[in-house]
């Protein structure tokens, strides 16, 4: 109770990191508890990694400009990098509070002073491994530039197979892809197709992207898919590239480009 106490004072924002948390007498006191019941608090919260003690002082928040152990890089941007290696490694499942700060060697509670759950690190890490995405070449207009852009999500894909189980509404890809294939809406602009059409072109590229991504290196396809032809059995994701490539080519065939 008392631990669970001071951690409600920190997540309420009314202890922050680097202030002083109550010392052991002053919990003894306010608590009405013996000393060593206090000191056993305290080392609950210090093994969680929420409280860390100055040597020779006292205790204060982790992440205060006073700590050591706040002070290592435990920042957000090292958090979410963390969570993406496991959910590349064993899938966005595998993925917890528990798992990441173990990974940062930390104490769970103290990733709580960078992201408010799981929610928010799931929502940081899609858009952390999205903005990883190959920029696509300025000089590049109309298919070839769409093309470029396709190209770069299909990799990112590729590298982060959890991202698949983003929906279009769920993960700024489609934004992303929109954004980098701009001068599309200018050629079917220019064509009286109207910037819809071009929207139009975007959702049909991204579910390309993804569908196949997801059908041959999502997390529900870890072994691969299973492919007949000619009666012989063959590992389908062996013939991504092929396949992504034959899909692309045909789709970007039926869109006209300025």
């Amino acid at each position: 109770m008392i631990a669970a106490d001071i951690r409600d004072r920190i997540d309420a924002g009314r202890l922050k990191p680097g202030d002083r948390v109550p010392s052991i007498r002053k919990i003894s006191v306010e608590w009405q508890v013996a000393h060593a019941t206090a000191t056993k608090a305290m080392a609950i919260l210090r093994a969680e990694g929420v409280v860390e003690a100055i040597p020779g002082a006292y205790t204060v928040v982790a992440g205060g400009p006073g700590g050591g152990r706040g002070r290592r890089d435990n920042s957000r941007e090292r958090i979410v990098l963390a969570a993406i290696e496991i959910a590349d490694a064993e899938g966005l499942d595998a993925v917890s509070m528990r798992a990441v700060a173990a990974k940062v060697d930390n104490g769970t509670m103290s990733l709580y002073h960078h992201v408010k759950g799981r929610s928010e690190l799931v929502d940081l890490m899609a858009e952390t491994a999205l903005a990883g995405n190959t920029p696509v070449d300025d000089a590049l207009r109309g298919r070839a530039r769409l093309e470029s852009a396709a190209r770069s999500l299909w990799a990112t894909y590729r590298r982060h197979p959890w991202l698949t189980r983003f929906d279009i509404g769920g993960l700024r890809a489609l934004s992303w892809l929109a954004a980098h294939g701009a001068p599309v809406a200018l050629g079917a602009a220019e064509q009286g197709k109207g910037s819809m059409t071009a929207l139009h072109y975007w959702v049909l590229l991204h579910g390309l992207v993804r569908g196949l991504a997801s059908d041959l290196y999502g997390e529900k396809a870890e072994s691969g898919a299973p492919g007949r032809c000619e009666g012989e059995v063959t590992d389908l994701a062996n013939e991504a590239e092929v396949i992504f490539d034959l899909g692309l080519r045909r789709l970007l065939d039926g869109v006209a480009f300025a």
